[in-house]
């Protein structure tokens, strides 16, 4: 059984999850102390990764309804689920900009790329070009993207603007530096 790929709301009362005890991996969404659960998604495909809008009213995930990985958004009740991503064969790990106005997620182009998109599907950017990129992370204020990159050769956390410019190297460790995030306060 899969139970993976949690994250607490804005408000911090649930976490929506995926969890394979069903079958397939589902969208639920259980609240802090795990007394309720309901499932939002229910779909012969796979359903993870899911991300709170900045407001709690929606929550993206990943899907392969459609035969590869793609990015979704639904309802926080999981309602009115529409497909985001159009290009690419293969979209993961979305994040809500702070502002809600746009979804940081990864891109399979032989390697992966750091893409934003507008949460109405329009104005899909590349930000990153150089070594697989993945697990992109907003800011507390929006301004910038935290993500993990192999294009030193080992992978490590890089920091950029969030129009993709100043890609900029902060781990040093002679590890895999991978999965950043932010501190509240940064």
């Amino acid at each position: 059984m899969i139970n993976a790929t949690g994250t607490w709301s804005p408000d911090g009362s649930k976490v929506a999850l995926a969890l394979s005890k069903d079958g397939n991996s589902e969208i639920y969404v259980i609240s802090r102390d795990g007394s309720s659960q309901r499932r939002l998604t229910t779909n012969p495909a796979i359903d993870v990764s899911p991300a709170w809008s900045p407001d709690g009213k929606k929550i993206a995930f990943v899907s392969d309804r459609h035969g590869k990985p793609q990015v979704f958004v639904m309802n926080a009740d999981g309602s009115n689920v529409q497909r985001l991503t159009r290009t690419g064969s293969y979209n993961v790990s979305p994040r809500w900009s702070p502002k809600g106005d746009r979804i940081a997620y990864a891109r399979q182009e032989g390697g992966f790329q750091i893409y934003t998109i507008g949460t109405d599907g329009g104005n899909d950017i590349r930000l990153t070009t150089s070594g697989s990129n993945e697990h992109p992370r907003w800011s507390p204020d929006g301004r910038f993207i935290t993500f993990s990159s192999t294009r030193e050769g080992s992978e490590a956390i890089y920091v950029m603007r969030a129009d993709g410019s100043g890609q900029t190297r902060v781990s040093r460790g002679k590890g895999k530096d991978s999965h950043p995030a932010w501190s509240p306060r940064w």
